[in-house]
């Protein structure tokens, strides 16, 4: 299982730096709407590797901890990217460190962050649930059906 979740991971990484060349050339509200993307792809790429590997559908347990899990990986990657980004950028500046920490623990902008990675969460916990029950075993049932 952990195999998957690093995978994820890192395939989180890799599209978010390919989706992310692609919004910056895009208007402000097409690239907004690209955020969801790889989160989506990953998911799919894995539901395809699990399928594969073990020739069946996610078990009900399974289905409950990769759902869990992803949205808890894609919380955590973003959420820490947002708070250390603008110190990462900026390290130029010359009191970067005191504006960053005014940033980072600000009520406000803590609220904001986490209530907008919410929204996300929420949809993509379902949407995972989904795809690796009901949709993970009409997929298994034709890419293994002639093969029993």
């Amino acid at each position: 299982m952990l195999r998957y979740f690093l995978r994820f991971f890192l395939y989180l990484v890799l599209f978010t730096m390919v989706i992310g060349v692609v919004a910056a050339l895009l208007p402000q509200g097409v690239g907004q709407i690209l955020t969801a993307f790889p989160f989506l792809i990953s998911m799919l790429l894995l539901l395809f590797r699990f399928l594969k590997q073990e020739r069946r559908a996610p078990t009900q347990q399974e289905r409950n901890r990769f759902s869990f899990i992803y949205v808890l990986i894609f919380f955590l990657y973003n959420y820490i990217f947002a708070v250390l980004g603008p110190l990462i950028f900026n390290l130029s500046l010359p009191n970067i460190f005191e504006l960053w920490l005014q940033q980072a623990f600000d009520g406000q902008f803590q609220a904001l962050l986490i209530s907008r990675l919410l929204i996300f969460m929420i949809p993509f916990y379902l949407i995972v649930f989904w795809f690796y029950g009901p949709q993970a075993k009409r997929m298994a049932e034709k890419m293994f059906s002639s093969t029993k």
